[in-house]
């Protein structure tokens, strides 16, 4: 049984791209301008009425006048691609009784002359793709690839598919007992969620009302496994069509409810580690464990309420799941090249939010009273020989008392390495991916402050995906004071079932408590679909439907005029557009 219940969360926004730096590109960008401007308007509406007009009355004939001359069709022969060729990567075209051909293509794309619409004319060959060099193994640091490119993917499809989770790794106990009974619920689980949790399965952890609820128990006891079923069913129906997914985006909050269980600093063990094998592999099997989950750290992978967890281990694994865990840094980046368009993924780290004097103790990730304390003790997860209590050892932090410098100087270098690989991007879509929702602005004024709102859509990023609420939401246009990102598109999909969500779940499903999205890409839009729990009958319901298109980025010059950037006449300087100093970084 599908249920659709298409609840767009706030208006669509008209889309186009504007021209870039580079000529082929700008090509590309602007033909997406008159493209999509004709999609859009289908999609606002253009008001009309579903009434006929009454007739008017009559009135005398007029004189006849002359027919005036048919305009002559224009001669056959090269011509200007139009919006939706030269967007597809055409860059000569022939035009014959109004009808447009491809002649060339930009590279790396070659022309197909027998393709079946305007979108394939340029294909690329997967087969001389070259995914770019492997990411070395942190030997020396759990920070030393942040920055990286990971190796990109070539998908030989016009039209693929991704899903994206977060927030969904849950827990069978408190403290040291975190392992799940093979042949009976866990205790915990069970007394916690009225006897409906699942024998060998982990639980969300107790969030609510301070964890003492209310809960819906008959869905929350099982509701990791709620979604990872779900997500098992889509998977497989588009199988049938020859749609799977190819990866999975995952926003971070992996493991509640302190991150891996040991002690950051340690030598690797994230091969044997019971959380990767159990909250992970088992409760996510073929065919969501066959493909690679990108993904980033969120605060609970830190500790939560402390920094001495084991989130190191989480990049280590990296190396330890032949692929298919990809961590290799705290921020880094890569590509997907499909057949006739690319992507750039841009993978940050935004948890200084949560590592700042003055927030709530319940979230300070360096807090004195925990570091080490209550929900962080050494005497369940000690260091190794020769590190100190509360300390991370060569990757830092060293200390509480440094700690919130040394999230300050990781987002300060994240910030940089973001405003400095984001604007290079030539491919067809931009999309950041950040455990924190765009509204949580980060970073210190003059320096690395972010206001996403003011940075996202001049710089062309047309999706940006969170999780750290515990919920299920789409975003696209203006939503009102904090919501809006603009022309850019963003969800939260925080609702993968590790810990309980922000509202009470049904038992019909029909709620944006718990669940995941889908994401449809190809040369034009993304279509964005939310899947529901599926409630107790594991119902197939769709929450939200919203069709994206491209944002445009604009040129250097109009970046200056924002504040971006001050120009001189070869160089371009990044600046911080709240900076009361003007500080700014040359970049050539």
């Amino acid at each position: 049984q599908v249920r659709v219940q298409s609840r767009l969360k706030c208006c669509r926004v008209a889309k186009s791209h504007s021209p870039t730096t580079s000529t082929m590109v700008a090509a590309r960008h602007l033909a997406a301008g008159a493209t999509l401007a004709v999609v859009a308007g289908s999609l606002a509406g253009c008001g009309g009425s579903s009434k006929p007009s009454p007739s008017p009355s009559p009135s005398p004939s007029p004189s006849p006048s002359p027919t005036p001359a048919p305009t002559p069709a224009p001669a056959p022969g090269p011509a200007a691609c139009t919006p939706e060729l030269a967007r597809g990567h055409c860059t000569q075209c022939y035009q014959d009784a109004g009808k447009y051909s491809c002649l060339a293509c930009s590279d790396p794309y070659a022309l197909d002359k027998d393709a079946k619409d305007d979108d394939t004319w340029c294909t690329y060959d997967c087969s001389k793709y070259t995914p770019g060099d492997k990411v070395p193994y942190p030997s020396d640091s759990p920070t030393q690839n942040n920055g990286a490119v990971w190796p990109g993917m070539c998908i030989d499809e016009s039209v693929s598919h991704f899903f994206t989770i977060g927030d969904w790794g849950g827990l069978c106990d408190w403290g040291k007992g975190n392992t799940c009974p093979t042949d009976q619920p866990s205790p915990m689980c069970n007394g916690q969620y009225e006897g409906n949790a699942d024998a060998g399965k982990p639980c969300p952890m107790p969030n609510r009302g301070g964890g003492k609820g209310p809960f819906i128990s008959s869905i929350e006891g099982r509701v990791q496994s709620l979604v990872s079923n779900k997500m098992i069913d889509i998977n497989n129906d588009l199988k049938k069509e020859g749609k799977e997914p190819r990866y999975i985006i995952n926003v971070g909050d992996n493991f509640y409810p302190g991150g891996v269980d040991s002690h950051c600093g340690n030598k690797d063990m994230s091969a044997s580690s019971y959380q990767f094998a159990n909250m992970w592999k088992a409760m996510y099997p073929s065919p969501l464990i066959d493909i690679p989950w990108f993904s980033v750290l969120g605060n609970h992978d830190y500790g939560g309420v402390c920094f001495l967890k084991g989130w190191d281990q989480q990049i280590y694994y990296t190396w330890a799941s032949s692929g298919k865990w990809v961590m290799p840094g705290q921020y880094y980046r890569t590509s997907v090249q499909y057949k006739n368009f690319k992507v750039d993924y841009f993978f940050v780290d935004g948890n200084i939010f949560d590592a700042k004097q003055g927030v709530d103790p319940k979230h300070d990730i360096c807090a004195k009273a925990t570091n080490p304390g209550s929900k962080c003790e050494t005497t369940n997860w000690p260091p190794d020989a020769g590190q100190g209590p509360a300390s991370c050892g060569v990757a830092g932090p060293a200390s509480q008392d440094g700690c919130y410098q040394w999230f300050s100087d990781l987002w300060s270098a994240n910030y940089k390495w973001l405003i400095d690989v984001v604007p290079k991007s030539d491919a067809d879509w931009q999309i950041v991916v950040n455990h924190y929702p765009p509204q949580y602005n980060i970073g210190s004024a003059g320096s690395s402050y972010m206001d996403w709102s003011k940075w996202l859509e001049p710089h062309g990023v047309d999706l940006y995906i969170a999780g750290h609420t515990h919920e299920q939401k789409v975003y696209y246009g203006d939503c009102g004071p904090s919501l809006n990102m603009g022309k850019t598109a963003w969800v939260i999909t925080g609702g993968g079932g590790g810990v309980t969500s922000e509202m009470l779940p049904t038992e019909s499903g029909d709620d944006d408590a718990y669940g995941f999205m889908d994401m449809e890409i190809s040369l034009n839009t993304i279509k964005i679909t939310a899947y529901s729990h599926g409630g107790v009958d594991g119902k197939t319901i769709v929450r939200n439907s919203t069709t994206t298109v491209p944002v445009a980025k604009v040129s250097d010059e109009e970046l200056a005029s924002l504040g971006f950037y001050t120009s001189t006449s070869k160089t371009f300087q990044r600046r911080n557009p709240q900076s009361s100093t003007g500080a700014a970084e040359v970049v050539v």
